[in-house]
């Protein structure tokens, strides 16, 4: 009974370890210590959570209330909000501004962790945002994300957000990109590879 115990043990651990790396976020080019970048990963899918519950009290809790002057960009946004009462209203919006949010889910992905030193890393990644106001259809964006934490004795806080839009060319080359058929080109029709440009058509194709 021991060995077999032992062996459910072993399994259950060993799907946990797999659970746990198969949702890992955490990109290949992330240079922080490891116990590091995943307590940043830790802390980025805790960020999305509160977006997502409209938790506002608690996401302004994950800021150094010690940093004098924070800066946040939200994608939203034409400036940027710098210092602890500029962010204090943001994080505390009016009722109306609440009610009109039906639904948010951010995704987080693709994240990169870099310290700087004991107590300072930055990170970036990208985030998927499902979104549905009310009175107006769900929409999906993508944007980057830069973020400074400081390490706290409660643990790593931001005390620096910027979301990074796309330039309006990149960003419909990129929603080009989402709009091709899964499994293309593999499972299209390939085209003569004998084929050649005619005179007049040489200037077109470099």
């Amino acid at each position: 009974m021991r060995t077999i115990n032992l062996i459910a043990g072993v399994l259950v651990a060993a799907l946990a370890t797999s659970s746990v790396s198969a949702q890992s976020i955490i990109h290949e080019e992330s240079t922080a210590p490891a116990e590091i970048a995943h307590d940043i990963e830790n802390m980025v899918h805790e960020w999305a959570s509160k977006f997502n519950r409209g938790d506002w009290k608690k996401i302004q809790d994950t800021w150094d209330p010690d940093e004098q002057d924070p800066y946040y960009l939200g994608e939203e946004r034409d400036r940027w909000l710098a210092g602890k009462e500029g962010l204090n209203e943001y994080f505390n919006p009016p009722g109306r501004v609440r009610l009109l949010m039906e639904s948010v889910n951010i995704t987080p992905y693709r994240l990169r962790v870099r310290q700087v030193s004991d107590s300072i890393v930055i990170a970036t990644w990208d985030n998927s945002l499902d979104l549905k106001v009310r009175t107006r259809p769900a929409i999906n964006d993508d944007y980057r994300v830069n973020a400074v934490f400081r390490k706290k004795p409660e643990g790593w806080m931001f005390i620096h957000y910027a979301e990074l839009a796309y330039a309006a060319m990149t960003y419909m080359e990129h929603l080009y990109r989402k709009s091709v058929s899964p499994g293309f080109p593999e499972n299209g029709m390939p085209y003569d590879g004998n084929w050649q440009p005619s005179d007049a058509d040489k200037e077109f194709v470099q």
